[in-house]
């Protein structure tokens, strides 16, 4: 019989936010979170859009200088864009949306006998409550989203970078700019029309990664009743990889009421649009069931949760990894290859092994965490 685990949240909202604010400084817990995370993200070998402009402004001033037309009102740009991390404004909402993070654009224009400077000091937010995982979700498909809520985030600055060197259209808008006129902020896509399906494919690709399966469906009004509605999302049929045991998890948008039913490996979705006049999406993951796949395996022994139990509060890498060869060796863990461990194990994980030690959570999720690490080759 297959065994279905169905989860339900919020969509983790990535915005763009052109405004004026501020500066804070942020926590210590934040900064270390992006910290972490940018360094994974560095490490991921799919196929993606180039954030690297964007990612090099938190370091040093990226300057773009052009020169205009001889019948423009300018004759000299001159662009400086800088990025700092700052802390998360908890005041944030939109409708019935968790927000991920915001990447806001802040741009200053001086002009001087026919020269145009443009300071930009943009923030980056990441929310805390989100980041650090306060809904419980799986840490695996956790690390995935907190990875694209900052591959999002990236995105919104990228491509205002892009259209700031490449635009012949945006270039020749700032070079007949006006004292007091504002800059155009179009080209980091508010409205997401090019993120979320960049977005989208980049979750794709590091679920499949990771051994499993994103789906993902629109909800149109036309479909609804007054904006309920009962429809059928997925037949496990159709993913034979999965018959064993099939956890599937899932994230929406403009839905709340949501719940599940299966018939004859049938899985059909009821709920309503938070509003009746637009469309709401659903992502699915899906994985195999941990508790089908080990459950055929001796359990672990008490001296390796020990072992992790100490290794959480002594912080030495090589303490844990007997632990992690005796996962491999009992095929509880698989690794890509037969390498050493050599990359530093992320401080977060320390706190599953404390946990795990004391029996807070099982050896499943647990391991889901490990094999997760494996997966995006920080343990290797």
């Amino acid at each position: 019989m297959k065994f279905i685990s169905l989860f339900l949240a919020s969509l983790l909202l990535i915005s763009f936010l052109p405004s004026f604010a501020s500066y804070e400084s942020p926590t210590k817990g934040e900064q270390n979170a992006f910290n972490q995370l940018l360094s994974e993200f560095q490490k991921i070998k799919i196929p993606k859009k180039d954030v690297s402009d964007v990612i090099s402004t938190f370091n040093k001033p990226l300057i773009t200088t052009f020169t205009c037309n001889a019948n423009d009102t300018n004759h000299l740009i001159v662009i400086v864009v800088k990025t700092a991390l700052a802390k998360f404004d908890k005041s944030t909402t939109h409708q019935d949306m968790i927000t991920g993070g915001t990447y806001t654009w802040q741009c200053l224009i001086t002009t001087e006998q026919g020269t145009i400077t443009v300071y930009c000091n943009n923030e980056l937010r990441l929310n805390p409550d989100v980041i650090s995982n306060y809904t419980g979700i799986d840490y695996g498909i956790h690390q995935i989203e907190n990875l694209a809520i900052l591959y999002h985030e990236f995105l919104h600055g990228q491509l205002m970078i892009d259209a700031i060197k490449n635009s012949s259209q945006w270039r020749e808008e700032i070079c007949n700019k006006q004292p007091g006129d504002t800059v155009d902020y179009s080209y980091a896509d508010s409205d997401h029309k090019i993120i979320n399906p960049l977005q989208t494919q980049f979750t794709s690709e590091l679920v499949a990664k990771s051994g499993g399966k994103m789906l993902t469906q629109e909800i149109t009004p036309q479909e609804t009743t007054n904006g309920k509605f009962s429809t059928q999302v997925l037949n496990l049929r159709d993913y034979p990889e999965f018959e064993n045991g099939a956890k599937i998890t899932m994230r929406a948008s403009n839905m709340e009421n949501t719940s599940f039913s299966t018939i004859q490996n049938n899985v059909f979705l009821d709920g309503q649009l938070v509003n009746k006049t637009k469309s709401g999406m659903v992502w699915f993951y899906i994985f195999k069931d941990q508790n089908q796949t080990t459950s055929s395996y001796e359990p672990i022994p008490m001296w390796a949760k020990r072992a992790a139990g100490l290794w959480s509060n002594q912080g030495n890498d090589t303490e844990i990894y007997p632990v992690i060869q005796y996962l491999v060796d009992h095929n509880l863990l698989t690794l890509n290859n037969d390498k050493k461990f050599v990359t530093k194990i992320p401080d977060w994980i320390k706190k599953d092994a404390s946990w795990w030690y004391a029996g807070i959570i099982d050896d499943h999720t647990f391991l889901a965490s490990f094999q997760y690490l494996i997966s995006v080759g920080v343990i290797s």
